[in-house]
């Protein structure tokens, strides 16, 4: 993580915690992880955006170290709800943000309800831009299958790194994937099983993904959005991107050539050199 200095915090949201990795100081930028582990998914970035900002990461509510909540449909303005007053709680009125795959829908919602607190939006393979998702993972939705193929197991949590969320490991050290595996199946394991079952069927069922934030809501946003995607992701597809980007009325597309569904791992210098220059606007 660079020269940085992290520190792991917990604010209080309700009744429950969020707990969130601080580093840097200067303007908040706010980093949304996807829909496994935590706000150290960041790693191999957070120490670069530390060094020009002050960077914070939580764990989404359920996992990692924060608390859980029932989940419900619509799950990202849920959670675009506890960050919001997560944030309330640790004093950030105004920041920029970066979400990935479930944490860029999470930003979209953030930006919806509340436009004077979002300055600038980075939507890194981001969930919510179309139905389309992994046929695997919609049988998980299903009652009786998806509980058994949710069940942590190191083998499991491997096979679904190395088949969607990458794509592109050429550049990733093998004692980087090691961790990285490591650590989402630890993540896993913290967890309620039966809040992240149920998380995902909030989410999506047999149909794709149930939260689309559509054309006509795109058009109404007025803040700047980065949409950074991968071209060989396998989770969501770049036409997504696309799609999105056409739509929104300060939208720009970057797509990484030969990256998959994480760029922030895969190709963290190439994500840099796109997100880095946009949020210095």
């Amino acid at each position: 993580m660079g020269g940085a200095r992290v520190e792991e915090r917990f604010g209080a949201v309700g009744d429950g915690v969020v707990a969130y990795l601080e580093a840097g100081v200067g303007r908040p930028l706010v980093l949304v992880q996807g829909g496994m582990g935590g706000g150290a998914n960041w790693f191999r970035v957070l120490g670069a955006l530390a060094g020009r900002r002050r960077v914070l990461a939580p764990d989404l509510p359920g996992f990692g170290r924060s608390s859980p909540v029932v989940p419900r449909s619509p799950v990202g303005q849920q959670a675009a709800g506890v960050v919001s007053g997560w944030l309330d709680g640790v004093g950030v009125d105004r920041f920029d943000l970066v979400g990935t795959s479930l944490g860029g829908l999470v930003g979209l919602r953030l930006a919806q309800r509340w436009p004077d607190r979002v300055r600038r939006l980075v939507l890194l393979s981001s969930a919510g831009l179309g139905r389309a998702m992994p046929w695997p993972v919609r049988l998980a939705t299903l009652p009786g299958l998806g509980p058994l193929l949710m069940r942590p197991s190191r083998t499991g949590t491997d096979r679904v790194f190395r088949r969607y969320l990458t794509t592109n490991r050429a550049r990733m050290p093998g004692e980087v994937q090691e961790a990285l595996v490591a650590y989402l199946y630890a993540s896993e394991r913290m967890a309620d099983a039966r809040f992240l079952w149920r998380a995902l069927r909030a989410f999506g069922g047999l149909g794709g993904q149930r939260e689309v934030v559509g054309p006509d809501e795109l058009a109404a946003l007025e803040l700047p959005v980065l949409v950074c995607w991968g071209d060989a992701d396998r989770f969501f597809p770049v036409r997504h991107a696309r799609r999105a980007a056409r739509a929104l009325p300060a939208g720009r597309l970057e797509v990484i050539k030969g990256a998959g569904h994480s760029p922030n791992w895969e190709t963290p210098d190439a994500f840099l050199e796109r997100v880095l220059p946009f949020l210095e606007g």
